[in-house]
């Protein structure tokens, strides 16, 4: 469970050295094989040691040319839990304290990644709004930033765990992502909009 833990020690930058860069996708490679082979217990556990880390694991999308071997790693946690809930033969090896417990890790992460999505949110319209975008007439470019900054696979794949309150948080979200007629910012906007210019 350490490695759940230490997600930002891992995952949080990339290096520049080529033999470093291989490990970490060796890395995210073996963990991903090995939850395949866990039950839900320690699937449970692992999302658990999460969101217990005292650092935020870095939650971005694939392909992030940030990184995205923690995402990749948690994904993987989410795909076999839900393919475990979903297979009646399986149902059979896990008990509902089990069940239970993954849904209380479930909740825990849950919160911790909309909350994650919502500061992201703040923070991208707070950039731009500092570039002077309108936000109302750049909206393929909006569209862009926020595609490159949400983890959005990581918010699929918790969707297939949510219940109805948690979908409906997911769907008023997205709402709120997308780009809103009439919230401008003043001054030019003539300038690229462009993800490295959003902060963290």
């Amino acid at each position: 469970m350490a490695i759940f833990r230490h997600l930002r020690f891992l995952f949080g930058g990339l290096s520049s050295d080529a033999g470093a860069a291989e490990t970490r996708t060796n890395l995210v490679r073996t963990v991903s094989s090995c939850v395949q082979g866990m039950n839900l217990s320690s699937l449970s556990a692992c999302l658990a040691a999460v969101v217990c880390s005292s650092e935020q694991p870095p939650l971005r999308p694939l392909g992030s040319a940030s990184g995205d071997g923690a995402s990749m790693i948690i994904i993987s946690v989410l795909e076999k839990a839900r393919g475990l809930l979903n297979d009646p033969h399986a149902a059979l090896c896990y008990t509902m304290p089990s069940a239970a417990l993954w849904k209380a890790s479930f909740d825990a992460f849950f919160g911790l990644l909309t909350k994650y999505c919502l500061t992201k949110y703040d923070s991208i319209i707070h950039s731009l709004l500092a570039q002077g975008t309108d936000i109302a007439e750049a909206g393929s470019e909006v569209n862009k930033v926020f595609g490159k900054e949400m983890p959005m696979e990581l918010l699929h794949a918790s969707l297939l765990h949510a219940n109805a309150s948690q979908r409906q948080q997911l769907l008023d979200f997205a709402q709120k992502s997308m780009p809103l007629a009439g919230y401008a910012a003043h001054g030019s906007t003539n300038r690229q909009i462009t993800s490295e210019s959003v902060p963290g």
